[in-house]
């Protein structure tokens, strides 16, 4: 066994975590039963002298998700990293502690993002972002989990992002017990969390933006070799520029997500999600009152051989400020990879999302994303939502340069799903609209390019650019003028 410790830089990190967890009766037995074996199966793995080590750093988009375990394992049966010092530290009687971060620099240039309807149509901004965190664990039946978050912008001319600068906060802080013991696989978690499920259509960290999404709340979770299954109860975190970040007291979010992975190559998944909000929103409709929504639905993805395919349903109902809600979404989407050394797969994507046709029927017929990763299916520039949408893109993607330069090219076309209903951007908020319907529903189509260079296993650039060629609805509800985006991305994990 390696023994790592913690130089005079961390002593204080050391220290508190013991204080911050609590004292926990030591039992060894069973945990040294469990390193030991792990050991023997790091050896038994070991590959010959000629052979490369496959085991070593990967970095989750959950950073409390990674598991740097193996370093128990003898040199040579993991691959080293100038960042294993700060990795599983070994600090007696069974806790370990890991060390990590992130540092991610944005420049972006957009241009009419609001086709032309603000002034100046151009800006162009950088963005900064830094996050450190530190997992401690004991055994594997505790650990707390805590992160911190600096973000700030810098060069806007017109008026920032809500999301765009959070100085020195509390990105995530939680922790997690195993009630029944660690030999069962059941997990409390309680405190600030991430939360992502399925393809992030619908609950996402969203880490396009500059502050990613977090929660305040409770999770109970279970997984065996068919199953995983997350129950869940959380308030969303918002963005306080200037002051420390509390959850909205107004908001509730819980829910239901299980995933059935005992198919080969293939997955199921079976969700329900519920929202309270007490703090008198405004609906499709214009009118102003609580909201509780419920969504169920289910997801299947797979491959067979060179094809892989995907498919999402899910439905809504309830009540918005006393309109009855009845609402849909559905995805569709399947690629094929052609055996070359570049891996050029090409892709085909349908996604459909319910609208209201009628404000005034007392019924919502305007499908609620909730909290998405929206740029992900309807494009970087961020201008269309999944809410009263019909869209489809075609899309090529293929590494230059095999597991380091891959180049991506999408093609968007949107149509509105019900004339009378707004054009939603990616944040859910609405925006042009004809009530009457005359404008039609041609929203446009969207272009977007983009080339990942990933220079090592911690960082990479991301470039990109992308344009949004206006449809008539955009033309004929005012200053229609086709928006650009540039941005230029590099992320650092460690």
């Amino acid at each position: 066994m390696l023994n790592r410790h913690p130089s005079a830089g961390w002593c204080s990190v050391v220290l508190v975590f013991p204080l911050l967890c609590g004292s926990v009766a030591s039992g060894q037995t069973q945990s040294e039963q469990k390193r030991t074996a792990r050991l023997a199966q790091a050896a038994s793995d070991a590959p010959a002298e000629s052979a490369v080590p496959v085991r070593g750093p990967k970095y989750l988009n959950l950073r409390y998700d990674e598991d740097f375990s193996y370093l128990d394992g003898s040199e040579g049966s993991y691959t080293s990293d100038y960042f294993d010092a700060i990795k599983n530290i070994n600090l007696g009687d069974d806790w370990r502690l890991s060390l990590g971060g992130e540092f991610r620099f944005d420049l972006e240039s957009e241009t009419n993002k609001a086709f032309g309807s603000t002034e100046p149509a151009n800006d162009t901004f950088t963005i900064y972002r830094y996050l450190l965190h530190a997992d401690v664990k004991y055994r594997d039946l505790f650990r707390v989990f805590v992160q911190g978050v600096v973000v700030h912008d810098e060069g806007r001319d017109l008026a920032p992002r809500g999301s765009d600068e959070n100085i020195l906060d509390i990105q995530q802080l939680f922790f997690d017990v195993r009630p029944l013991g660690e030999d069962n696989a059941l997990t409390l978690r309680v405190g600030r969390q991430e939360l992502q499920y399925g393809k992030q259509r619908f609950v996402s960290p969203l880490d396009w933006a500059a502050v990613r999404r977090r929660f305040d709340g409770v999770k109970l979770f279970w997984s065996n070799e068919s199953w995983n299954v997350d129950a869940f109860y959380a308030k969303p975190v918002p963005v306080q520029r200037r002051q420390n970040d509390q959850f909205n007291e107004d908001f509730d979010f819980y829910g239901v997500y299980s995933t059935y992975k005992a198919i080969a190559r293939h997955t199921l998944d079976f969700y329900f999600f519920g929202i309270d909000n007490v703090g008198n929103p405004t609906n499709p409709n214009g009118k102003a009152g609580d909201v509780s929504r419920y969504t169920l639905g289910s997801r299947f993805q797979g491959r067979t051989g060179p094809v892989d395919y995907e498919a999402e349903l899910a439905g809504q109902w309830g009540k918005a400020a006393g309109d009855t809600i009845q609402a849909w979404s559905l995805s569709i989407l399947s690629g094929y990879t052609f055996a070359i050394p570049s891996k050029v797969r090409l892709g085909l994507g349908f996604d459909w999302a319910t609208g209201d046709d009628d404000p005034t029927d007392g019924s919502v017929g305007t499908f609620d994303q909730m909290f998405p990763l929206g740029h992900a299916y309807f494009g970087y520039l961020d201008l269309v939502g999944r809410q009263n949408i019909t869209a489809a893109n075609v899309n090529v993607s293929g590494w230059f340069v095999p597991k380091k330069v891959k180049g991506t090219m999408t093609y968007h076309t949107y149509w509105l799903s019900d004339s009378e209903d707004a054009l939603y951007n990616a944040g859910g908020g609405a925006g042009r609209r004809d009530a009457t319907g005359s404008s039609g529903r041609d929203v446009g189509s969207e272009l977007d390019l983009t080339v990942v260079w990933k220079l090592d296993t911690h960082s990479k650039f991301l470039f990109g650019y992308s344009h949004f060629w206006s449809g008539d609805f955009v033309a004929n509800t005012g200053p229609g003028e086709d928006a650009d985006l540039f941005y230029m991305q590099y992320q650092m994990k460690f």
